[in-house]
């Protein structure tokens, strides 16, 4: 009976390995060749990103070698995502930057989406106005960083307070090249677009909601998205294999600028973000600290609806948001607009209110953004920057900056974790 078993056992053995075997053999047959050299194509992007990390001066210590692969990790999600992964006919408003792909110096205080859309396509996008701070729909030229689209080149930007809405704050809006009769709300499109990105911007991370949005296309029937082939799967890994290359060489070209053409502990007065987001204005600097120095910063938060300071890597990425304080926004800050706001930049808890952790960088990025304004922030708002010891700073700062326990400092961190949480949902 045993011997029976075992024989059967070998017989059903010799059948699965001849009919893999058998599979194998039909399957290589399939004519897969192009399908093949597309991912190896998007595997050598890979290598080719990394290499120009590994080609930056700043690719000089452990913690920069170990930023940099993690870099091409964060890169890769992100152009997987909107590369291929991403519909022009059947669009959704995807999160393709967030904590697993961070890029461009992305801001703590925002949840981004995306979509693309096709630049002579119509669209009808649904939604309800949430508590968040802002809300803002951004159309712009090509895909970010990739190709010839830059930064960013502006076709239309549609502000939260531009949008009519009911009693419930539902809304629908338009993307369309030519605005119809009775059309509240409208973004118009044009020659060239293709990414539809949205800013919903948060001031208090744990109370203010933002709602989902739904982005499709009306200007032709609705049909079910076409079967995958390997030709198009082909041209999407071709896609995530430019995206990948592209947004890398961009951003890392951008904080070589932002570190070589400035001066050390700096930051510059406000202008218009460059290619970027219409009413945002920006001031880039940087930091370079030996352990027992600091930088004090002193500015006015203005009428700007939304301000925030925050610190990034030599990489252009933001540093870690949720555990450490590495960003603070005007809510957070806490300060009176018409009075001055002062904030410690230490690798120590400095044991003020406002401090931003350097997190372990001796040299890094500062970023400040005022969003929602018209004109440039007046003078008197502008940042400053001075270097001090950090043993000087009691005295320096007099007893006017609020001051924080332990315990406070200890609730701050948790309040961050929760917040982060759920605003992004994991």
């Amino acid at each position: 009976m045993r011997s029976s078993s075992t024989a059967l056992l070998t017989g059903w053995a010799c059948f699965l390995m001849f009919a893999g075997l058998h599979v194998s053999s039909v399957a290589s047959e399939v004519p897969d060749q192009p399908l093949h050299e597309a991912f190896e194509r998007y595997l050598s992007a890979q290598r080719e990103a990394l290499n120009l990390y590994r080609e930056s001066p700043f690719f000089d210590s452990d913690q920069a070698m170990a930023d940099a692969y993690r870099g091409v990790l964060q890169y890769t999600i992100g152009s997987i995502k909107a590369g291929a992964l991403a519909s022009h006919d059947h669009p959704r408003f995807a999160r393709f930057v967030d904590w697993t792909s961070k890029a461009g110096l992305d801001n703590p205080d925002n949840n981004y989406y995306s979509a693309l859309i096709a630049d002579d396509g119509v669209y009808r996008i649904k939604g309800q106005r949430g508590s968040n701070a802002q809300l803002i729909f951004q159309l712009v030229i090509g895909q970010p960083g990739v190709g010839s689209a830059g930064s960013s080149t502006n076709v239309d930007v549609l502000y939260d307070h531009e949008i009519q809405t009911d009693e419930q704050g539902r809304f629908e809006i338009l993307v369309s090249r030519e605005r119809p009769d009775n059309t509240p709300n409208w973004i118009r499109n044009a020659s060239g677009a293709e990414t539809l990105m949205v800013r919903a911007t948060f001031n208090d991370w744990l109370k203010e909601k933002h709602l989902p949005l739904m982005i499709e296309r009306i200007d032709q029937p609705l049909l079910a998205a076409p079967i995958n082939s390997s030709q198009s799967m082909a041209a999407a890994l071709d896609r995530t294999s430019q995206s990948l290359v592209d947004r890398t060489r961009s951003w890392l070209t951008l904080a070589d600028n932002m570190w070589n053409r400035a001066p050390r502990n700096f930051l510059s007065p406000p202008r218009a973000t460059r290619g970027g987001l219409i009413g945002q204005y920006s001031a880039f600097g940087n930091w370079d600290l030996q352990p027992d120095e600091a930088l004090l910063v002193t500015f006015q938060t203005g009428d700007a609806p939304y301000v925030g300071i925050q610190l990034g890597s030599l990489w252009f990425t933001s540093l870690d948001y949720e555990t450490r304080i590495t960003s603070l926004n005007g809510h957070q800050l806490g300060c009176a607009p018409q009075s001055d706001c002062t904030l410690v930049i230490a690798g120590e808890d400095p044991g003020i209110a406002n401090w931003l952790d350097t997190a372990g960088y001796s040299r890094g990025l500062i970023f400040m953004r005022w969003q929602g304004l018209a004109a440039m922030p007046a003078e008197a708002t502008w940042p400053t920057v001075t270097k001090v010891r950090s043993a000087q700073l009691a005295k320096l700062i007099g007893n006017e900056i609020p001051r924080i326990s332990a315990e406070a400092r200890a609730a701050q961190r948790r309040a961050r974790i929760q917040g982060v949480h759920t605003r992004f949902g994991g």
